[in-house]
């Protein structure tokens, strides 16, 4: 929808009462406006919205505002020029926030939208009344329409669950549009306001408004935050490698035998599980990192340093990823550089010697020319291009094989095996995060794809009449599947019958790729690795048709990607730096579903990434949610990007672990939870039930393969399944949901009514009477007892034998069996892990980890939010200061030491503890000791 007039947008973020969001309570608004022009509001504590200024090109790509000086901020348009702007904010005699932004543009533009923009916590409004003048609506509970209302009005009135009513209103009549995104899996309502169309070059555009909410709204100027080292942010000491026998050294944990393939090649079980092909009756589990581009090429003693850090830290699996630019380094793109062949075997050796498994893919990001693919022209292929251009056009198919070929045929003189004989290579993706339906838009450009589309409908439907029957408006006049004259597919949202057949076009085309290549590695090269493919974004019920042909079936996520405001991966960036637990713990809950629950599932790339605070919990929630699922691997995205990390302490960045202490000690954790095992998997099982008829015969308006009701995650394992009609379900999952499908966006009346799975859930006992899991409140307590999300209090609590702790804010208390964790002075995530084979009440060694929050020295963001990155800074690391009462019960307490730890896991001074009432207590100071620099990590030892 195009606008030439002056029109005013909010973005409402919100998705199902039972998702991602906390409400805020009945008190008073606040305001703060950051030098960006950010206006952000929070009510008790907990986070409202952010108003933000940006923009739309005509592609739709967007923009947001930078602060530049003073009230002064820039937004860079997508083709290069960049508007000026400014923002002023003030209030009226009766206490409400008059906001009003200023945009000059420095040459004549035509733009989608030049607006103001803000994102409310999910749970605010769903089920509430809005009102637009006299027009009034509610928010549904279920995606139906994009387009909600949109209409020219002088107020907007929302009335959120909890919290104040909010009203906007402007002096002239503006247009207003309010959507809902959840046909684009983004679980947001949008409400754009701003002008659009064309802006001349010099002239001012003005977009005001007030916001009250009936009583005086607090307002504050934010100013830009640079963190330094001072009494609130302590230096640390970092170490990259760990001191054997220490606390720290997870070696020796039994989480591997080496080598790899001791027990043969891994292999996909019964239950959905990896073993080996040596020892079938016994679960695998793999948590790893990921290795990207020169981070993966060292001289040899440096890839023997390197896999004895990782086999200390507890690792068992590393992703080889982004490998192949360096791999055909001054190569033709299918032949393979001598020198970096020989440093990648020689690093799989050192890896596989220590009983670490890897996995990779065959294409993620390999440069190939236009000339590699048959095409007169100069330059590379475009890593997306060469994705989707695989399965349609016959050279890079042929390219792809060629590399493959090489890569997996030749012979590593270190191991004796040739890749695809090699058993620590266990796992396999086609192409990385290659789901077609991601790359619609590079289809329009290889006219291979309408021949394949056209050729496809041709043979589903007989004429054109029969065709413009099933599309109705949606097929074009000029369009005639015989002529071959039906646009490429490029719009898999779209909701009708068009794109339910783009989709099963698609889904099917992936399939016949996939079983293509299968053929090609079992056969050909004999490559038995285990293989998958399509492990990212665009994600429908109907794509589980083609991961049935998966050996096992991956998937990807983040929390707190970066967005970045003025050009791809540039600074600055922004972030949205609020705490997961807040919102129900989200990240991976939608990836849950993409399981199918008769093959392994993994997770190839995960993070919860820097700057954000909340990146020590964030590592948690993942180990905890796999152990939880009874998943079968996790890779944190990532160790390095570059090799010059990877021996010298580093700064953080987005997401190298290598430069981030608290994020690898965060992994600690979930080591134990995980791939220890300390977090039992939930007995029961929900599944959403389906056959092959079903995925082939889908209504028009396909649902999203992640139900709404993804919040059950937290509760018991959750997952789909493809079932043949003439037999029964799975035996071994006693709680099968029979889901049927029904034209619309649900496969049942449950969908519709999350409420109701709940219902189920109490009827068949896996959540009992005392389980006050409610999904309203976005609070969840597994069926298990060992893990609950207390969104309205924002805290996690781990309550199992091994491991024990959680996440609060300042001045609230975890409690669990034996251990209790006071949090002071600032927001925490604290647990206790035993290091030997004993429940925590008996261990006779430790490890307790304090994670506040760590930033690099000279730091620098727009606004106190810390959401908006304009400077990464350098070393030392700073650690928040903070404390925590730890007290426990241990035998004999008296008996035990307290030692504070290097990074490192060296013991460096003694903490004062003190024994009362048969308790072990001391406190987790991270200015204990100046001298030492801050603490994280701390050794509970008996004398």
């Amino acid at each position: 929808m195009k606008y030439a007039a002056l029109y005013f947008v909010v973005i409402v973020a919100l998705a199902l009462v039972s998702g991602n969001g906390v409400a805020a309570d009945a008190k008073g608004l606040e305001a703060s406006a950051a030098p960006n022009g950010t206006l952000s509001l929070t009510s008790g504590g907990n986070r409202v919205c952010d108003f933000v200024a940006g923009l739309f090109d005509e592609s739709w790509r967007s923009a947001s505002a930078v602060a530049v000086r003073g009230k002064v901020f820039s937004i860079k348009e997508p083709t290069g020029s960049t508007i000026s702007g400014e923002a002023s904010f003030t209030r009226n005699a009766a206490g409400a926030v008059v906001a009003t932004y200023t945009f000059t543009p420095p040459a004549d533009v035509t733009l989608a939208s030049l607006n103001v923009s803000a994102d409310f916590a999910v749970g605010l409004l769903v089920g509430t009344k809005w009102k637009m003048d006299d027009a009034e609506g509610t928010f549904p509970a279920e995606h139906k329409e994009t387009s909600l209302n949109a209409a020219k009005i002088k107020m907007l009135k929302l009335a959120p669950a909890k919290g104040p009513e909010m009203t906007l209103t402007f002096d002239a009549p503006m247009d207003v549009l309010l959507q809902d995104n959840r046909q684009w899996n983004t679980q947001t309502f949008s409400l754009r306001i701003g002008r659009g169309g064309s802006f001349k070059g010099g002239e001012a555009a003005t977009i005001s408004f007030t916001l009250s909410t009936g009583a005086p709204i607090a307002l504050t100027i934010d100013e830009p935050v640079v963190i330094v080292a001072g009494p609130d942010w302590i230096p640390l000491k970092t170490e990259l490698d760990i001191e054997a026998g220490s606390a720290l050294d997870f070696s020796k944990f039994g989480m591997t035998e080496a080598p790899a393939g001791k027990y043969g090649r891994v292999i996909c079980g019964a239950g959905g599980q990896f073993v080996f092909e040596n020892d079938k009756k016994t679960p695998r589990r793999f948590y790893g990192v990921n290795l990207c581009f020169t981070g993966q090429f060292m001289t040899h003693p440096e890839a023997e340093k390197l896999a004895e850090r990782f086999s200390r830290l507890g690792y068992n699996a590393v992703r080889i990823h982004h490998y192949e630019g360096e791999l055909t380094k001054g190569k033709k793109s299918t032949e393979l550089n001598d020198e970096k062949v020989d440093q990648l075997d020689y690093l799989f050796f050192a890896l596989a010697k220590r009983g670490i498994y890897i996995t990779t893919d065959l294409f993620v990001s390999r440069p190939v020319s236009f000339k590699d693919v048959g095409i007169d022209k100069k330059g590379n292929v475009g890593m997306d291009d060469f994705k989707i251009m695989i399965p349609a056009r016959a050279e890079a198919y042929e390219n792809w094989k060629a590399f493959s070929k090489a890569l997996l045929t030749h012979v590593n003189k270190y191991t004796g095996h040739s890749y695809a004989d090699e058993p620590a290579l266990a796992w396999i993706s086609l192409i990385n995060e290659g789901c077609f339906g991601n790359f619609t838009k590079q289809m329009q450009a290889i006219p291979e794809w309408k021949t394949l589309w056209n050729e496809w409908l041709a043979k589903k439907y007989a004429s054109r009449e029969e065709l413009a029957k099933a599309w109705g408006d949606a097929l074009k006049a000029d369009e005639d599947a015989t002529k071959m004259s039906v646009a490429t597919p490029n719009n898999v949202y779209g909701g009708n019958a068009r794109s339910r057949d783009e989709n099963l076009f698609l889904v099917e085309k992936e399939r016949e790729m996939v079983i293509k290549m299968k053929d090609f590695l079992r056969n050909e090269i004999h490559c038995n690795a285990l293989i998958t493919n399509s492990n990212a974004w665009t994600n429908h019920a109907t794509d589980q048709l083609k991961r049935e042909v998966y050996d096992y079936v991956d998937d990807h996520f983040y929390v707190d990607h970066p967005q970045f405001l003025q050009g791809d991966w540039h600074l600055p960036s922004k972030c949205d730096n609020a705490s997961p637990l807040a919102s129900g713990a989200t990240g991976g809950r939608a990836c849950a579903f993409t399981r199918l629950f008769d093959k392994p599932f993994t997770i190839t790339e995960y993070n919860y990434a820097g700057p954000g605070r909340y990146r020590g919990v964030g590592g948690i929630l993942t180990g905890a949610m796999g152990a939880l699922q009874g998943w079968s691997g996790i890779w944190r995205f990532a160790y390095a990007h570059d090799h010059s990390k990877l021996f010298a302490p580093v700064r953080m960045d987005y997401f190298d672990m290598v430069g981030d202490p608290l994020g690898q000690a965060a992994e600690r954790a979930s080591l134990c939870l995980f791939l220890r095992g300390d977090m039992k998997m939930a007995p029961h099982a929900a599944a959403i039930d389906m056959n092959e008829s079903d995925l082939r015969n889908p209504p028009a308006k396909i649902p999203k393969l992640a139900a709404s009701w993804h919040w059950a995650a937290w509760v018991t394992r959750i997952g789909t399944r493809i079932l043949d009609v003439s037999k029964p379900g799975d035996k071994e999952l006693s709680f099968p949901l029979n889901w049927t499908w029904v034209v619309g966006d649900s496969f049942s009346a449950y969908e519709s009514t999350p409420f109701d799975v709940m219902s189920v859930f109490k009827k068949e006992g896996i959540v009992s009477d005392a389980n006050k899991t409610d999904p309203a409140k976005n609070y969840f307590r597994s069926e298990t007892d060992e893990v609950t999300i207390d969104a309205p209090n924002d805290q996690l609590t781990l309550n199992t034998s091994k491991t024990v702790g959680g996440y609060a804010k300042s001045g609230a208390t975890i409690s669990t069996s034996g251990v209790t964790i006071q949090i002071q002075d600032t927001d925490a995530t604290v647990w206790v892990s035993s290091l030997d084979a004993e429940p925590i009440a008996t261990s006779k060694r430790l490890l307790v980890t304090h994670l506040t929050d760590l930033q690099n020295s000279g730091i620098r963001y727009a606004e106190g939010a810390r959401k908006t990155l304009l400077d990464w800074g350098n070393l030392p690391h700073l650690v928040r200061n903070g404390k925590a009462a730890v007290r426990l019960t241990l035998g004999k307490p008296e008996t035990f030491d307290v030692f504070a730890l290097s990074t490192g896991g060296k013991r460096l001074g003694k903490v004062a503890t003190q024994v009362k009432d048969g308790y072990l207590e001391f406190t987790a100071d991270v200015n204990g000791n100046p001298e030492e620099g801050a603490r994280m990590l701390y050794e509970i030892v008996a004398k």
